[in-house]
């Protein structure tokens, strides 16, 4: 039998590989990027480093719990760091070398393949996806991306960027950032309901409050908007800090090892 995890405030902040990555890899490019062959230089460290979180995933997972390597920096930086690795020259110059019609084909592989590989894997049940999947599907999205980049009027192309896609791409970051929190606060106790309706809801909030925090915090500082500016600006930066703090100590904290839900799963036979 399931157990949800029980409500209660969260005992840190922790704060997501992503935005860990945001800090740390402009200091290591400040050392990498410098003088004749820094392109390269780039290259190598992203390549290596992705090589490096790959061997952490596979050395530290564990069947019981894999809450420790799905949310470790360490463990997830490879598919930052391929997404890092293919806009460096020596990788756009390879990519360039592809024929339009070659880029065409393989975006096609690419994408039929990532598509298969969501519908077969068994989600946080898998183990094959903590040894080595992951990185696979992480590697198999940067060539696609870079395939796409070189021939972006291919069918896959016209299909990637054709709505809704194409707009939920622009607010992909945003919809990235809400999508967690959401979840956790609009349980089935808090809505009274779950299953296909609950999961239109989080869709709707999700993508609502993505909107909005794109048109009222991304595009005015992306675009230097003049109220973003001086006192007006920090009295902004200021409340939306307070907004998520009471954010954070609202959603539930997440329970790990004996008694999570990786480990009820497992248990309990479902998935």
């Amino acid at each position: 039998m399931k157990t949800a995890p029980p409500p209660g405030r969260l005992a840190a902040v922790r704060v997501a590989p992503e935005e860990q990555f945001y800090v740390v890899w402009p200091l290591v490019l400040c050392v990498v990027a410098r003088g004749r062959g820094a392109g390269r230089r780039v290259a190598a460290v992203a390549a290596g480093g992705a090589v490096v979180s790959l061997v952490l995933m596979v050395v530290l997972t564990t069947p019981a719990d894999t809450t420790r390597v799905h949310e470790g920096t360490d463990t997830r930086a490879f598919s930052l760091l391929l997404g890092a690795l293919a806009a460096t020259p020596p990788a756009a110059c390879l990519v360039s070398r592809v024929g339009e019609r070659a880029a065409g084909r393989w975006s096609l592989a690419l994408g039929t393949g990532i598509g298969a590989y969501w519908v077969a894997a068994g989600g946080q049940d898998s183990p094959a996806l903590f040894r080595g999947g992951l990185f696979l599907h992480a590697l198999a999205a940067a060539l696609l991306i870079a395939c796409l980049a070189r021939a972006p009027h291919t069918p896959v192309g016209r299909l990637l960027s054709a709505a809704p896609r194409r707009p939920l791409g622009l607010v992909s970051y945003s919809l990235y950032l809400w999508h967690w929190p959401v979840y956790l606060l609009l349980d089935e106790e808090r809505l009274g309901f779950g299953g296909a309706p609950r999961t239109a809801v989080l869709l709707t909030v999700s993508v609502a409050l993505a909107r909005l925090s794109k048109v009222l915090v991304e595009d005015p500082v992306r675009f230097r908007a003049r109220w973003a500016r001086g006192r007006t600006g920090a009295l902004a930066l200021v409340a939306i800090f307070a907004v998520l703090a009471a954010l954070w100590a609202a959603v539930p904290e997440p329970r790990t090892g004996e008694g999570s839900v990786d480990v009820t799963r497992l248990v309990s036979g479902d998935g």
